[in-house]
């Protein structure tokens, strides 16, 4: 099997989204969504806004069409400032296994949003992708924790699942529209917008109009874990995200980056010596054969 560069960056994007979730666990009992969400992107936005004059000149901004702009702005605000904060409120009320089996049905929400707005009825082989990696991301997520107590449980379960789902719906049409918005714009320049303008939305309609009162839990230590997920899931993952969306069919790039809950899993099985479980194999091979189909 030869893999593009363009899967290679949807399998690596799938790969940083996981390390993200369970970083970003860690700190959702006491920083809220909103405030994670845009200081991530602000860390984000910042090293794309350095990196941007070695990509291009600012006035090359100036010749995209206002359409596509209107499009980009669409595209992050239900992608990333609403969807993204969507989810990080299901991981804090139903823990990172379920949020992501959850959200990571995305590939079949945007498979619907093609077919309804663009007309492009889906392919069988990316149907059936989609289904098997559907099926692995929920044998996966009914995967319990050894040691779990009842102080564990998640309190709002219905509140998680629905809002996990809901960020799957709006990632599908977040992915479908971001590829015209972004067609006169490098991966650079797209990321370089797109990630200050979600932190300077969030800033403005949730952060600000709390008091600040979101901004006190923060120590240093909580900034720096919060920083390092703008880093390597804003900033690398988001790069080669957009890549991916660029050098192949949307549906194939969202299906492959939905293995993220496969990669999370692996990562506990070895750094936090998970037992591995039939349902987990199950799990990891149906993700493992849908991305086959897929490719």
């Amino acid at each position: 099997m030869n893999l593009s560069t363009g899967e290679l960056a949807a399998l690596g994007c799938a790969f940083l989204w996981a390390l993200n979730g369970l970083l970003l666990r860690t700190q959702s009992a006491k920083i809220p969504p909103a405030t994670m969400n845009a200081t991530r992107c602000a860390v984000a936005g910042g090293i794309f806004l350095l990196i941007l004059p070695f990509d291009s000149s600012f006035s090359d901004l100036l010749q995209v069409p206002l359409k596509e702009w209107g499009l980009l702005f669409f595209s992050v605000t239900i992608g990333i400032a609403v969807g993204d904060t969507l989810y990080l409120v299901a991981l804090k009320e139903i823990g990172i296994s379920r949020a992501i089996a959850l959200s990571g049905t995305f590939p079949l929400t945007t498979m619907l949003w093609e077919a309804v707005l663009l007309d492009h009825p889906p392919s069988s082989s990316l149907l059936t992708g989609s289904l098997l990696v559907a099926a692995g991301v929920v044998f996966l997520s009914r995967q319990a924790s050894p040691g779990a107590t009842a102080a564990d449980v998640p309190v709002r379960l219905k509140l998680g699942v629905f809002l996990s789902l809901v960020a799957s719906l709006f990632w599908g049409l977040s992915s479908v529209t971001l590829k015209p918005a972004i067609a006169h714009l490098t991966l650079i320049q797209a990321n370089a917008v797109r990630m200050p303008m979600v932190a300077i939305f969030l800033f403005f309609t949730r952060i600000l109009p709390s008091d600040k009162e979101s901004l006190r839990a923060f120590d240093l230590r909580s900034f720096l874990i919060v920083a390092s997920t703008g880093i390597l899931g804003m900033g690398i993952g988001a790069y080669l995200f957009l890549y991916a969306i660029n050098s192949s069919e949307v549906t194939k790039a969202v299906t492959l980056t939905s293995t993220a809950p496969l990669f999370g899993m692996i990562m506990g099985a070895i750094f936090l010596k998970e037992k591995l479980t039939l349902r987990l194999v199950l799990g990891m091979a149906c993700c493992m054969a849908g991305v086959w189909v897929v490719v």
